[in-house]
């Protein structure tokens, strides 16, 4: 599960770059073809799938374009024959053969589902639900002895800090009475809080990272807590009173990431019912295909919230229009409101005269 700091940090960034440059591409003469694989999979299962769906999807092209089909089919076999580390858990490729050419490679500590796409621009939507799913995010898991930081980037893990305590125990009775002893213990605990607060600080802060999880002694769990800045604290959003097993932390982070995924679930209904609200009033939202379009190419959309049951081509089309403008995306489920309305809609930084609008229009 641990890959080094120097992936864990930019993997996030790449994955932006990849996803903007790629909603900038122009159509071309020849199809491009974006296939997911799941390299948890078996090698020879995924290259008899990537050959089942090129049969199928070749007649589909005219004849002028199948030999560019073929050569972006074989790129793509190429780029999973690579002996891929054992932490990549999937891999992304997108090839278009012609005269603009176009070979992306790109490769995930996080999984996708295989799926294949041949169409006039790339595929990334998957792109963008991952990157709205995963962000990076810090556990801080203190003890009696140590407190140990990591960070989580797509799901992989990686150490980053690790910071012992002074002990005291050899103390009690030899230097110390009880009485003072449990003073200056709960003065090194606000200390060792405070430390720790600052180490955390300063990483979120010079790393961009939007959330926090607290774990560990109940006790230690509360002082981080507390000691927290305003700023930070409203990041919480978990805490796990687990401890590691013998210093192993693989159980605490994998419950961790589990809280994660649950707080951005939460931060995706939160975002729905924003939504909602603004639907009832009439106010800052607009809901279905075409008024969201409207919206990101007119300027006032603040947010494209969008649904997996969106069909393809309007999905693309969308998210391609809001990463241009670089407007977040949320990626959402089983929302009646979004159902009805063709499964998207835009909360909005200003809504437009409407009157004055079908005045224009008359």
């Amino acid at each position: 599960m641990k890959k080094s700091n120097l992936t864990t940090l930019n993997e996030l960034e790449v994955l932006r770059g990849h996803i903007s440059r790629l909603a900038l591409v122009s159509e071309s003469e020849a199809p491009v073809i974006s296939a997911y694989f799941d390299l948890c999979q078996p090698v020879d299962a995924l290259r008899s799938r990537l050959n089942e769906w090129a049969a199928a999807a070749r007649p589909t092209f005219p004849s002028s374009q199948r030999s560019a089909f073929d050569e972006s089919r074989h790129e793509i076999e190429h780029a999973i024959l690579k002996d891929w580390p054992e932490s990549c858990r999937s891999v992304a490729v997108f090839a278009r053969s012609g005269s603009n050419p176009i070979l992306k490679v790109m490769s995930f500590s996080a999984t996708l589902d295989t799926h294949f796409q041949a169409s006039p621009l790339p595929s990334i939507f998957p792109l963008v639900q991952l990157k709205d799913r995963f962000h990076r995010f810090v556990v801080a898991i203190a003890t009696d002895e140590n407190s140990r930081i990591f960070e989580v980037t797509l799901g992989a893990v990686s150490e980053d800090i690790l910071t012992m305590r002074p002990e005291f125990g050899s103390r009690l009775g030899r230097d110390w009475g009880r009485e003072h002893f449990h003073q200056k213990k709960r003065e090194s605990d606000k200390l060792f809080h405070r430390d720790q607060v600052t180490i955390i600080t300063n990483l979120m802060s010079r790393r961009g990272h939007n959330h926090l999880i607290l774990a560990g002694n109940p006790r230690h769990v509360a002082g981080l807590r507390d000691a927290l800045p305003k700023h930070i604290a409203s990041r919480l959003v978990g805490e796990l009173y687990k401890m590691p097993s013998g210093g192993d932390c693989s159980v605490v982070l994998e419950q961790a990431i589990e809280t994660f995924i649950e707080a951005e679930r939460t931060e995706s209904r939160d975002t729905v019912s924003r939504l909602h609200e603004q639907v009832r009033r009439q106010a800052l939202a607009v809901v279905g295909v075409d008024s969201s379009r409207d919206a990101i190419l007119g300027g006032y959309a603040a947010e494209l919230v969008i649904s997996e049951d969106l069909t393809v081509a309007d999905r693309e089309d969308l998210v391609r229009l809001a990463t241009a403008r670089d407007l977040p995306i949320e990626v959402c489920e089983g929302d009646e409101l979004l159902a009805i309305h063709g499964g998207v809609g835009c909360l909005l930084r200003y809504r437009p005269d409407l009157p004055l609008a079908e005045a224009a229009m008359e």
